[in-house]
Parts: structure tokens; C-alpha cells; sequence
């Protein structure tokens, strides 16, 4: 396989945040939220979603992930238990974060250190 087709697997534990790019689409969308709130109902909501999908190569629900990334560091089944409310399932969760990660919005942060451990004692 090339390593265009070839997918990453992450594991279960994985976190992920917003990359620089992320931040800045979050911010956009919040802007975007609060003009479509002024507006005259779900049409325009909608129609904002979109406009604001396509201005940065984006569907018009990736928004609702990016936000859900957007407090830190947080796993997959962290944000789908987040988004259940929305009848989101996991499978939808990780296609999105898929897609973001490939398009540069979100990264994985670096695992951790493993701990150190304690010398050990002779006695």
C-alpha cells in the first residue's frame, strides 16, 4: 500500500487537541454562531454552517467536533460520550476526527513518559 491510502491507527487511549489551523476554525464558527443567532431560524443556521464549512475545505457538521476538541486534550470515546445528546455515534466520531486530522485541524498529543520506576532496594 502507498502511503496516501495507508491509515493510522490510533489506540483507544489517544488523545487529541486543536493544531493552530483547529483554533482558528473553532473561532471562526463561534463568531459564525453568534451572527446566525441574530438571524431568523434554523435556515440560516444552517446556510451559515455551510458557508463556513466551504470557506475552509470542511463539512458543515465538522464544527460541532472541533468545539468538542477544542477544551484540550480528549479521546474519542471522550467526545462521543460528549456528543450522545446529538444521537452521534462512535463510528461517526472517529470518521470526523479522521478527516480532521488529515486536513490539519486536530493533532494527537505525544504520549506520555513512562513512569520512572523506584530504585530498587536490597535489603
Amino acid at each position: 500500500m502507498s502511503d496516501e491510502t495507508e491509515k493510522v491507527r490510533y489506540g483507544r487511549a489517544q488523545k487529541f487537541r486543536l493544531s493552530p489551523k483547529g483554533t482558528e476554525a473553532v473561532a471562526a464558527y463561534t463568531v459564525m454562531i453568534e451572527a446566525a443567532k441574530a438571524g431568523s431560524g434554523r435556515a440560516q443556521f444552517d446556510a451559515a454552517r455551510a458557508t463556513w464549512g466551504a470557506s475552509l475545505g470542511l463539512g458543515a457538521e465538522d464544527g460541532l467536533f472541533l468545539v468538542e476538541f477544542e477544551a484540550g486534550g480528549r479521546t474519542v470515546s471522550e467526545a462521543t460520550h460528549s456528543l450522545e445528546g446529538c444521537d452521534i455515534s462512535a463510528k461517526v466520531v472517529k470518521e470526523a476526527v479522521d478527516r480532521l486530522l488529515k486536513c490539519g485541524m486536530l493533532e494527537p498529543l505525544p504520549a506520555p513518559p513512562p513512569k520512572v520506576a523506584p530504585p530498587r532496594r536490597y535489603w
